[in-house]
């Protein structure tokens, strides 16, 4: 799925040479993008603090407040896919381009590229096009775009949505884990009961969440890659690893014993995370 995801938006900027950048995003997390880490953490933290959410927000109350508000969400729409732009024209039979923000790329180390940001999402995918500040958008490259990106996008997304929901139900896992990288700021969590509200809804208890900061600060202490097993209360157990820039925090509530925590540890990291290199 992956390279299936990096062969698109490679087709994607073979037709359209005015993009210069591309990145990919699923269900609000980062699959792929070709712009150096300091660029894509700050356009990372604009999409998922600022444009995702008040984009949400105002699908929400156009839903409530409009008469013809009764499609289901299994209904194709007209256009036979569900694309849309977020930033770019809302209505592509429309004379006006929307709001189009202007983003200073700096790629090169001393080379700044000012770039328009078009994003366009179909279901839970959304691509980043980052198109040359000198080229004048206009709306037959936008409908250029959508017709490009609309069906192409919609199977892709549905796909991943698919393989996402099967991964879920075949894993049967009793752990509880939250991933963070700070190279890109990726991140994962089952801990979270709610996703929309990270902040304010965990599925353990307090205490074990303060275990598991106090794990993490350990780790920092330590400098090194390494790992460390906390028995809890309540049968609770707290893993935490660190390799590079990555971490991974597990919670358990089993009455089992050290060498079996171990290994659902190693076997939830096959399931979950086998892409992605531990030190054992």
């Amino acid at each position: 799925m992956y390279l299936r995801t990096q062969c698109f938006l490679n087709q994607t900027e073979a037709n359209f040479p005015q993009v210069k950048y591309t990145a990919f995003l699923y269900n609000d997390a980062l699959v792929w993008s070709g712009l150096e880490q300091d660029d894509i953490r700050i356009l990372f933290k604009y999409l998922t603090t600022s444009l995702f959410p008040s984009c949400l927000e105002s699908e929400m109350q156009a839903v409530q407040t409009s008469p013809y508000s009764t499609r289901t969400a299994t209904e194709r729409p007209s256009t036979g896919h569900y694309g849309k732009f977020i930033t770019g024209p809302p209505n592509l039979n429309d004379t006006s381009l929307g709001k189009i923000p202007r983003i200073f790329v700096n790629t090169q180390g001393t080379k700044t590229d000012e770039c328009n940001l078009l994003v366009y999402r179909a279901l839970s995918a959304s691509i980043c096009l980052m198109v040359e500040g000198s080229y004048q958008l206009n709306l037959d490259f936008c409908r250029a775009v959508d017709q490009f990106l609309g069906p192409q996008l919609t199977v892709l997304a549905s796909d991943m949505g698919e393989q996402y929901s099967k991964r879920l139900s075949n894993s049967g896992d009793s752990m509880k884990y939250i991933y963070f990288n700070h190279m890109n700021l990726a991140e994962k969590s089952s801990v979270h009961a709610d996703v929309s509200k990270r902040a304010a809804s965990t599925s353990i208890p307090p205490e074990i969440v303060k275990l598991m900061s106090d794990v993490q600060a350990d780790l920092i202490m330590t400098g090194n890659d390494c790992e460390l097993i906390v028995k809890g209360p309540g049968d609770f157990w707290v893993v935490g690893k660190k390799s590079d820039q990555r971490e991974l925090y597990f919670v358990s509530q089993k009455s089992v014993n050290l060498i079996e925590v171990h290994e659902e540890v190693k076997k939830l990291c096959a399931n979950h995370f086998s892409n992605i290199f531990f030190l054992d």
